[in-house]
């Protein structure tokens, strides 16, 4: 470093080659200039949102609500071609669905 001693320390405060702790806690250090995108793109606890139910969740739990979101596009899974909102498909199954298979009610086995 060429200059003042107060110099250096006032371009520390903004030096890119810093090493910094990410400040969403997943304990990743890196230089300050790619803790920027880390942070923005890449940290498994940056919030994103479900695109079907417009909630906020970490990164690394999204895979685990898409797999129960309420609000997510199912097809059916007796194959009539229907697709509808996961909190929907109960329904269809029980009133809509033209493959569920019931039994005679009449207790003849069929």
């Amino acid at each position: 470093w060429l200059g003042s001693l107060e110099d250096c320390e006032n371009h520390l405060d903004t030096c890119g080659y810093v090493y910094e702790t990410c400040e969403l806690e997943c304990g990743v250090v890196l230089r300050r200039e790619e803790l920027r995108i880390h942070e923005k793109e890449k940290c498994l606890n940056r919030i994103v949102k479900c695109e079907d139910c417009q909630k906020g969740f970490k990164s690394c739990e999204l895979n685990g609500h898409l797999k129960k979101c309420p609000k997510m596009k199912v097809s059916c899974g007796l194959k009539c071609g229907a697709a509808m909102c996961r909190e929907e498909m109960e329904q269809h199954l029980k009133r809509d669905c033209g493959m569920v298979r019931e039994k005679c009610k009449l207790g003849c086995g069929v």
